[in-house]
């Protein structure tokens, strides 16, 4: 943390950004098993198709808005915005989370696409994101 320069003294900043890149590390989302995504996420945070919560911790955040993604929306539908919203209500309907922060954190994680009011699961290189493979 303090190195000497010149023969004085200064600090460095290297080991707080060296910290700070294991954290981001240790903070990617894992991959997920081939069956799916890691049961006791999902027993944790949804219950009943209904979400109770969602993590802070970003791999398990990841984990839940995959199986809404999964669980809520079909494959090559599209969806008018007030539908979207509706299907993200019944997720949240126990929930401290609102259907609006929902909706922009699956589109935010790459797997809701949206364009002039109309939404869609991403078929792209983001498809395995929702199929879990």
């Amino acid at each position: 943390m303090v190195e000497e320069v010149d023969g004085g003294l200064r600090a460095s900043g290297e080991p707080f950004k060296d910290a700070a890149r294991a954290a981001a590390a240790a903070e990617r989302p894992a991959e997920a098993p081939a069956g799916g995504p890691p049961d006791a996420v999902l027993r944790t945070y949804v219950r009943d198709g209904r979400l109770l919560a969602l993590p802070t911790k970003f791999s398990r955040r990841q984990v839940v808005l995959r199986h809404v993604a999964r669980h809520g929306f079909t494959p090559g539908e599209r969806y008018a915005e007030p539908a979207v919203n509706d299907i993200l209500r019944r997720w949240c309907a126990d929930a401290e989370t609102d259907h609006v922060a929902l909706r922009r954190y699956l589109v935010e994680a790459g797997l809701l696409d949206r364009r002039d009011g109309w939404y869609w699961l991403r078929t792209d290189s983001s498809d395995a994101a929702v199929s879990g493979s």
